[in-house]
C-alpha cells in the first residue's frame, strides 16, 4: 500500500476546525466575557512582567487580577449605589427645571401638558431605579460571570505572553512586519481606552470635588461621581453635566453658581480634561484619526451596547493597521503618480 504523499494534514485541519467552532457555538454567550479579559490582559501583561520579577508568576497575576476584579466591583457598586440613593434628588433636579421653563407662559404650559415631559422623565427615572434592583437581584448570576472573568483575566495574564510567543514563532517571516503593526495598533488602542479613560474620569472626580463642595448644592459625592462616570465618554460626557448645572442654576436663579459653572466648572471638567490632557495622553500610544475614534467609539455602542465601547475602537483599530499594512506592502506601482497627473508620473528616462 502506497503512503500518501507529504503534505497538510488536511483531515486533522478539518477535525480540529469542526471541535473549534462547535466549542465556539455552545460558549458563545461567554465570548464577551473572554474578549474583555483579553482586553484588559494584553494592557496588564506588561506590569505583570515587572511584577513577577519580584514575586512567583502565579502570585504575580492573581494579584494584578484581584485588583482590577476589586476595582470594578468597587466603581460599579460606588455608581449604582450614588444613582440609586439620589433618585428623589433627580427627581427634583428636573421638577424644579422644568417649572422653570414652563413659567407663566401660556404655551409652554400647553406643550407640556400635551406632551407631558416631567411625567416621561420621571417614568425613565422610576425605569432606572427599577433595572438597578433587578441587577442586584440578579447577583448570583453576575457573581458567576464576574468569577469566569476573574479566571479568564488570571490565565491571560499569566500565560498569555507564552502563548503568543508560541503563535509567534510559526507566524512565517514575511507576514511578521505586517502581523507585528496590526498588534502595535490594536495594543496601543486598548490602552488608549482602559488607561486613559480611566485616569481621565480619575482626574475629573479629583477635580469634581472641591468644586462641588464650594459650588454648595450638596449632594457633592453625586455630582463628582456622575461627572467621573460621564468622563468616560469623550468629549459630549462631561459637557451634559455642566450643561445641566448652568440650567438648573438659571432656574433657581443662582447667578454666583452660573458664573462659577461657567468659568470654573466647565474648563476644569469639560475642556481641559478632554481637549488637552485626552489628546495628550491619547496620542503617546494610538496614532489614529481623533474623528474615526469618536466614530468608532459612539457607532461600537450603538450598534452592539454597552460592549461596542471595546468593540468599535478594536475594529477601528484593525481596519486603520490593516490599511497600514496594505500601503506599506503594496506601495505604487512602477511610474505611477498622484491621481490626476498627467502621464501616470515621471516618464522613464530614455536610453
Amino acid at each position: 500500500m502506497n503512503a500518501l504523499p507529504e503534505g497538510q494534514d488536511w483531515l486533522l485541519i478539518g477535525v480540529i476546525t469542526a471541535l473549534m467552532l462547535t466549542v465556539l457555538i455552545v460558549f458563545f454567550p461567554l465570548i464577551n466575557v473572554f474578549v474583555i479579559a483579553a482586553a484588559f490582559a494584553t494592557v496588564l501583561v506588561p506590569y505583570h512582567r515587572v511584577l513577577s520579577r519580584h514575586i512567583a508568576p502565579a502570585f504575580s497575576s492573581f494579584v494584578i487580577t484581584a485588583a482590577v476584579i476589586l476595582a470594578l466591583a468597587a466603581v460599579l457598586f460606588v455608581s449604582f449605589g450614588t444613582i440609586a440613593g439620589n433618585i428623589e434628588y433627580i427627581q427634583y433636579l428636573f421638577n424644579t427645571i422644568f417649572d422653570w421653563m414652563v413659567g407663566d407662559s401660556e404655551l409652554a404650559q400647553t406643550i407640556f401638558a400635551v406632551i407631558d415631559i416631567p411625567g416621561m422623565i420621571d417614568g425613565i427615572i422610576e425605569s432606572v431605579s427599577s433595572n438597578i434592583g433587578e441587577i442586584l437581584g440578579q447577583s448570583a448570576y453576575y457573581a458567576i460571570i464576574a468569577m469566569i472573568l476573574f479566571l479568564f483575566l488570571y490565565l491571560l495574564t499569566l500565560y498569555g505572553e507564552q502563548v503568543y510567543g508560541q503563535v509567534w514563532s510559526r507566524i512565517p517571516l514575511r507576514s511578521r512586519a505586517g502581523v507585528g503593526t496590526i498588534r502595535d495598533t490594536v495594543v496601543d488602542t486598548l490602552y488608549s481606552l482602559f488607561i486613559v479613560h480611566v485616569a481621565i474620569a480619575l482626574i475629573v472626580f479629583v477635580a469634581a470635588v472641591p468644586f462641588f463642595t464650594f459650588l454648595g448644592y450638596d449632594h457633592v459625592m453625586f455630582w463628582s461621581v456622575t461627572s467621573a462616570i460621564f468622563a468616560l465618554i469623550p468629549v459630549f460626557g462631561p459637557v451634559i453635566i455642566i450643561a445641566f448645572l448652568a440650567v438648573y442654576a438659571l432656574a433657581i436663579g443662582d447667578v454666583r453658581g452660573l458664573v462659577l459653572i461657567l468659568v470654573i466648572g466647565w474648563p476644569f471638567l469639560c475642556a481641559i480634561p478632554d481637549w488637552y490632557l485626552r489628546p495628550v495622553l491619547m496620542g503617546k500610544r494610538s496614532k489614529m484619526n481623533a474623528v474615526l475614534t469618536f466614530i468608532a467609539f459612539f457607532g461600537g455602542i450603538a450598534i452592539l451596547g454597552v460592549i461596542g465601547f471595546l468593540y468599535g475602537p478594536l475594529a477601528l483599530a484593525v481596519i486603520v493597521a490593516s490599511y497600514q499594512v496594505f500601503l506599506g506592502k503594496y506601495g505604487p506601482a512602477a511610474g505611477d503618480g498622484e491621481p490626476g497627473e498627467e502621464g501616470g508620473g515621471t516618464a522613464a528616462p530614455q536610453s
